[in-house]
């Protein structure tokens, strides 16, 4: 049917007065990264006051810590790990959700790339199979939800009480040692897959001997108080002092804490645990993937800003991995490498209490924290 040019004109005056009376927060325009398909969903006007700007810094001390989101492991009968979790998260201003953990028995031989690695004992295939499928349902949640970036923590895990504070810190190495240009999109800067805080052993890759350096670091460990998986790198012997916390290309690495994969490094670590020829633990399994795959991008921190809290009590409450004696007590919980605990300082932080060390020789220290690019 024909129409009138009458009508063609009242359509478009029409179209014309929806768009004016349209709220401008509410105009967004959708963008897809052309190199990695991730979506992302930029604001096309000037940010409200009081909002930081998409890639600001200032995007690290917010609700997310500057990822888009953040997950824990957690499996469902642990209430408790869960129950300590909340509270940690609560005082320190982060939202999460949960990633359900696996028990290994419901994972079939079938389903996994390669047999070969498996251990022989049931309890032990389980307990490996478990942790590996939960963590790669992190990965495909974030390639099925088209999530630009998200961290993921054990619901085990400890942090300093200025873990926001570092975090900023984190964010400008990453930046740098990934070569992302002075307005990326995200703070921790778009051209990295893995960024890995919550270890226990990481290396750097020899090819790249970049280095992101924070000096004067109130925060670092003493060297007496931290533990790593075989020999803890001597910082000293790297020309710098013990107070200094670098940020490095990483080569390879073990236990998985807490670390961040970008939608790009959540497809790659998907193809590439789908596609092995022997079957590793899935810590072991990804520090190969950034040794051996030169498009397999890992940024990571040492010391590490994460890593596994002993609460006190009994210990057998500890992993659902590991066995315990179910007789012995631990007096007072600890975390390695923290040196103040938001786990020991829960109660501090919620009654207004000062912040307590963990241990009575941590030196003081004066003046800001130093960086500088190596």
């Amino acid at each position: 049917m024909l129409r009138s040019p009458r009508f063609y004109t009242l359509a478009i005056v029409i179209f014309v007065a929806f768009a004016f009376f349209l709220p401008r927060n509410a105009i967004q325009t959708i963008r897809t990264n052309a190199e990695d398909g991730a979506p992302s969903v930029l604001p096309s006007v000037t940010p409200p006051k009081g909002i930081a700007p998409l890639g600001s810094s200032a995007d690290v001390k917010n609700s997310t810590l500057g990822f888009e989101r953040i997950f824990v492991i957690n499996l469902p009968e642990r209430y408790d790990k869960l129950d300590a979790f909340s509270i940690a998260a609560s005082v320190t201003g982060f939202t999460y959700d949960v990633i359900e953990g696996i028990k290994g028995s419901t994972v079939v031989n079938k389903t996994l790339p390669a047999l070969e690695g498996l251990p022989q004992k049931e309890r032990s295939r389980n307990n490996i199979v478990g942790c590996w499928r939960a963590h790669l349902n992190f990965a495909q949640k974030i390639v099925r939800d088209r999530i630009s970036s998200a961290l993921v923590l054990e619901d085990d895990s400890d942090w300093d009480v200025s873990l926001k504070d570092q975090l900023a810190d984190i964010a400008t190495g990453s930046r740098y040692i990934s070569g992302t240009p002075k307005a990326p999109r995200s703070p921790y800067g778009d051209d990295w897959d893995l960024l890995w805080l919550g270890h226990c052993s990481a290396q750097q890759d020899p090819s790249d001997t970049r280095r992101f350096v924070i000096e004067n670091d109130a925060m670092v460990p003493p060297p007496k108080h931290r533990a790593n998986f075989n020999k803890v790198p001597a910082l000293n012997e790297m020309g710098y002092d013990n107070t200094t916390r670098i940020v490095f290309r990483a080569h390879d690495g073990v236990c998985l804490y807490s670390y961040a994969l970008s939608y790009r490094g959540a497809q790659k670590v998907l193809r590439w645990q789908n596609n092995v020829k022997k079957f590793y633990p899935i810590d072991m399994g990804i520090g190969y993937q950034c040794r051996d795959d030169p498009h397999f991008k890992c940024v990571a921190v040492f010391p590490q800003l994460v890593d596994s809290h002993k609460a006190a009590g009994r210990q057998s409450r500890d992993s659902d991995i590991g066995t315990f004696d179910p007789t012995k007590v631990r007096e007072k919980g600890f975390t390695h490498n923290i040196v103040r605990s938001t786990r020991l300082n829960v109660e501090n932080i919620m009654y207004g209490n000062a912040i307590e060390d963990q241990w009575s020789d941590v030196p003081q220290l004066t003046g800001p924290r130093r960086t500088s690019f190596d």
